[in-house]
């Protein structure tokens, strides 16, 4: 290695425009030689030839010239990178001491005792922060809904329920520093509960309970089953960008039926009616249609002499298009924990938000049974069947379908036909699958498909146990 060094020294001094370039990296290659020796370079010079050089450190590839925050200042805040090593990762469960909240060990206090219930009745927050969450929380730089649900509930998890008492955040990943955010229920009440379909409570997500039962559903809702007309205040008619379709943040205007009466900043949602219900075999056709939202639009202009509103898409579920009806639909947000069914019944599977002939998990179905008919938001039915679907398949089929081969025999394997024996509805019934009811109307249920082996599909048999 001190060769090395010796002949990179006589390189330098016969080039002299090489020369500074070729002594760092000779320091650089002295100092880990050193290292590799068990010699101690901290402080210590290293001679070439003659000359003399600090020891080389690696440094970070850093230009103090750009302002990093600059740089990505419309970003929110949530999202910005860190630009130094002194600012904490709003994402990592295993930080340091200093200031940091720990998710669970050493320095962390648990809010709920071995039976699930509030310690002292009250939700403490993590060490150091003592006494009942406070009702309002201000943003600051670099929070997150999951950084605000550990500081107060000690669960970064429980963002949602943040989410459910704050519905003017269109977007949990969008919050900013001064904003308001309600972090306990008005006038002391306690947590969320099942409440009644429809009711205030249900909207903001708060009932009688505390803690958050397992199983529990967060699910803003995308289209119901019903009578589009009644919610018809306007149609969109035109937008300022020069494009068929639109989307969050264009600009957009609305023709207003007589009578409608408008204010700035009001919300109204952007849907359309598609379709009336599914018939299927053994099921009920209840009555309306199926109505489906595409979006949120606020309201900044109004013209009530041309009935003309101008407003501004601020969400967007799908593409928006001209000739879009807007109206007070009413979507909220529902937070639905687990109820046993009180009575059993039998429904069946109509249809989905979207035109699928399969259903799987975390999907949207609408069934035929509803409040008038005994279910409640919570409510679960177990999807089954019976018989057997290769059998059934294989007698619709074409006849060569049935052929197989007799591979067993030792001569050339002769070909037969696979038997079709006994009565698939004397076979017992068999759980493909489980339903959570999420909102009821009067006829119908909106539901989501919470568990499933395999696809559902429209008449597909569900089932409530009472008690379950």
């Amino acid at each position: 290695m001190k060769q090395l060094i010796r002949q990179n020294t006589f390189f330098c001094s016969s080039h002299p425009w090489a020369a500074s370039g070729i002594l760092a990296l000779a320091s650089l290659v002295a100092s880990v030689a050193s290292a590799q020796d068990g010699q101690q370079t901290g402080g210590a010079e290293v001679t070439t030839g003659g000359a003399q050089s600090p020891v080389v450190s690696a440094s970070p590839y850093y230009n103090p010239n750009v302002d990093l925050e600059k740089i990505n200042s419309y970003l929110p805040s949530s999202s910005r990178p860190i630009v130094d090593g002194r600012e904490q990762d709003g994402f990592d469960l295993n930080r340091s001491s200093q200031g940091a909240i720990i998710l669970s060990g050493q320095g962390a206090e648990s809010a709920y005792g071995e039976d699930g219930a509030p310690v002292g009745g009250e939700i403490k927050r993590s060490k150091g922060v003592k006494g009942p969450v406070p009702e309002f929380h201000t943003v600051k730089k670099g929070d997150t809904l999951w950084q605000v649900s550990q500081t107060y509930y000690q669960d970064p998890h429980e963002w949602p329920r943040l989410w459910s008492l704050n519905p003017q955040l269109e977007n949990p990943h969008w919050i900013y520093p001064g904003d308001q955010l309600r972090t306990a229920p008005p006038g002391g009440q306690p947590f969320l509960a099942v409440a009644a379909s429809g009711s205030r409570e249900s909207r903001l997500g708060l009932g009688s309970g505390q803690a958050v039962p397992p199983g529990t559903i967060f699910l803003r809702d995308q289209g119901y089953i019903g009578d589009p007309e009644k919610d018809v205040w306007g149609e969109l008619v035109g937008a300022r960008e020069d494009r068929m379709m639109l989307s969050e943040g264009s600009t957009v205007y609305m023709l207003m039926n007589d009578g409608v009466d408008l204010r700035i900043g009001q919300r109204l949602s952007v849907f359309r009616d598609l379709r009336p219900p599914a018939k299927v075999p053994g099921g009920r056709t209840p009555e309306g249609r199926l109505v489906k939202v595409y979006g949120t639009v606020r309201i900044d202009g109004w013209n009530e002499k041309e009935r003309v509103a101008r407003g501004q898409l601020i969400e967007s579920l799908d593409v928006v298009e001209r000739g879009l009806k807007v109206g007070p639909v009413g979507r909220r947000f529902d937070v639905v924990p687990p109820k046993p069914a009180t009575a059993a019944l039998e429904a069946r599977v109509l249809m989905g938000i979207h035109p699928h002939v399969y259903f799987g998990q975390n999907q949207v179905v609408f069934i035929d049974r509803g409040s008038k008919d005994g279910l409640v938001p919570g409510n679960r039915l177990r999807a089954v069947t019976r018989g057997d679907i290769w059998r059934r398949n294989l007698r619709a089929g074409a006849k060569h379908q049935r052929l197989r081969a007799e591979t067993d025999l030792p001569e050339d394997a002769p070909a037969t036909t696979t038997p079709l024996h006994g009565d698939d509805e004397k076979f017992p019934d068999e759980v493909i699958g489980e339903v959570t009811v999420i909102r009821t109307e009067e006829e119908t249920s909106l539901c989501l498909v919470s568990e499933s082996s395999r696809e559902l599909v429209p008449g597909e048999r569900l089932e409530a146990v009472a008690g379950y």
